[in-house]
């Protein structure tokens, strides 16, 4: 059963959302038990395998499926597909299978009330964009990340339009970006394939490093591939659908792809820069490099100052978004030890605080039906402990320590340091800053701006939180924070270390 666990983790969620559809047809109350039975079984298959990677030997972990060539007897390598996890994704897989989870169960009270009567569809869809994504970072071939990177684009396209007003819209665009850059990532694979005959991710880390170094060709396939993920993820200047996709989408939607969706395009980015292409590949592309650095602290600057002018709790969190991807970006492109740590950091730490902070929202609107900030005066003492969960995960977003966000900015800044790239240091400084200005908006209206009993005729503030199978997952999650900063040694350690390539000396 061991050996099955790779493929168990895509088989949970995709099995999942295929009985769930089928389920649906007459008996619509299964279809959720089924979905999450599906996520449950693929985030144990993910944890257990992260815990056999942490206490064995094994530096990779392959599950092999079709029919398959021997390398060094067939002279077309490697035939068949295949699907690897190793310390680069291995937290990545466990991550999104658990937020998935817990996500699944936070959405059921929000979705009975926003989506009534399409409760079956809605979680099909959910556990469809988790099987999706879960593929992306599991796979070992660079074609077929491109399949799951179109299941879950499919997928997250409707769950966005089961929103209501400018929903359909913001939908709209977001598969007119999508689809740019998906049709980008398929040809840079295409001039990939060309040259090198393999689609097979171990395959093409070692021929391209050692005898494609110097093709046009696979130079090209490289950008392609590159601005087709940044297109997927929302980096800066193609990050334009993400705040509209993301503030008009159901609340259970928002709260499953604005932490996973482009985290895992930056994973996929990772792949392609750390695996197939290696980073002296990157080094030795320095008008490039500097380019995406600069991109990056643009992006950094953009997504904070934009979210600074914002009064919408959700529009706040899409702009942060935005910031966060350049600092994952910026961090990779650095492509130094501190710098490739702190963005292998940040996708995991970054997950969890998006996930945090989109969980508090959903609570707050399920409670209070608002979301503008000024509408929120009081909420310490309405919902006490979503007010506390939305101060760790501030303090998080701003790298506070103990949290996960202060570690991962510390690597950062180190790796920012060691390369002389000043202009990043400081857009991740006013980045935080402008966190922290946010955070005081909150903290003055939320617990300042106590509503006069005596006006009201009320001795009392009534306090009612959001159900509990709302608040309990967002309160995992938040504590979570705190948890994963405290074993950022271990982490680093054990598993984000042992994922970096050999960095050439420069």
């Amino acid at each position: 059963m061991i050996e099955h666990l790779p493929i168990l983790i895509i088989l949970g969620p995709l099995l999942g959302a295929v009985f769930a559809s089928l389920t649906s047809w007459y008996r619509p109350k299964l279809s959720f038990p089924v979905v999450i039975f599906g996520l449950a079984i693929s985030s144990l298959s993910a944890i257990l395998i992260v815990f056999k990677l942490a206490f064995s030997e094994l530096d990779v972990i392959h599950y092999q499926l079709g029919g398959w060539g021997t390398p060094e007897k067939d002279e077309y390598g490697i035939v068949g597909i295949q699907i690897s996890v190793d310390y680069l994704n291995g937290l990545i897989l466990a991550t999104v299978s658990t937020i998935g989870l817990l996500t699944a169960v936070f959405s059921t009270r929000s979705v009975e009330r926003e989506l009534t009567g399409q409760q079956r569809y809605f979680f099909s869809l959910f556990s469809l964009l988790v099987s999706g994504l879960l593929g992306i970072s599991i796979t070992g071939d660079i074609f077929n990340l491109y399949v799951f990177m179109e299941i879950a684009a499919l997928s997250s396209y409707a769950l966005i339009a089961y929103g209501k007003g400018r929903s359909y819209m913001a939908s709209f665009n977001y598969l007119m970006m999508g689809t740019m850059g998906a049709c980008l990532y398929l040809l840079g694979v295409g001039f990939v394939f060309v040259k090198t005959g393999t689609l097979n991710i171990e395959n093409l880390s070692q021929i391209i490093p050692q005898t494609l170094q110097n093709s046009q060709a696979v130079f090209v396939g490289f950008v392609l591939i590159m601005i087709g993920a940044w297109a997927k993820m929302a980096f800066f200047p193609l990050h334009g659908w993400l705040p509209n996709a993301y503030s008009y989408a159901p609340t259970a939607s928002g709260a499953l792809l604005a932490p996973l969706a482009t985290k895992v395009s930056v994973y996929a980015m990772l792949r392609i820069m750390i695996t197939v292409y290696s980073i002296d590949y990157v080094l030795k592309s320095p008008s490039i490099q500097s380019t995406v650095l600069l991109l990056s602290t643009i992006s950094i600057l953009v997504g904070s100052f934009f979210s600074i002018t914002q009064s919408n709790l959700r529009k706040i969190a899409c702009y942060f978004i935005i910031s966060e991807i350049g600092y994952m970006v910026g961090g990779a492109w650095l492509a130094n030890e501190p710098g490739l740590k702190g963005a292998i950091y940040h996708v995991v730490a970054d997950a969890a605080m998006t996930s945090a902070f989109f969980m508090i929202i959903g609570c707050i609107v399920y409670r209070t039906g608002q979301t503008e900030l000024k509408k929120l005066d009081g909420l310490f003492y309405k919902m006490p402990l979503t007010f506390v969960a939305l101060i760790i995960t501030m303090a998080a977003l701003i790298g506070v320590p103990p949290t996960c966000g202060f570690f991962s900015k510390f690597y950062l800044i180190q790796g920012a340091v060691q390369a002389g790239t000043w202009h990043f240091v400081i857009a991740l400084l006013i980045s935080s800053l402008i966190k922290a200005i946010i955070l005081f908006r909150i903290i003055e209206i939320g617990y300042n701006k106590v509503p006069n009993p005596a006006k009201e005729g009320n001795k009392t503030i009534t306090r009612e939180e959001a159900p509990l199978s709302m608040l309990i997952p967002t309160l995992i999650v938040t504590l979570s924070l705190i948890l994963i900063g405290l074993f950022t040694d271990k982490l680093v350690t054990n598993f984000i270390a042992k994922a970096l390539p050999e960095i050439p000396s420069l």
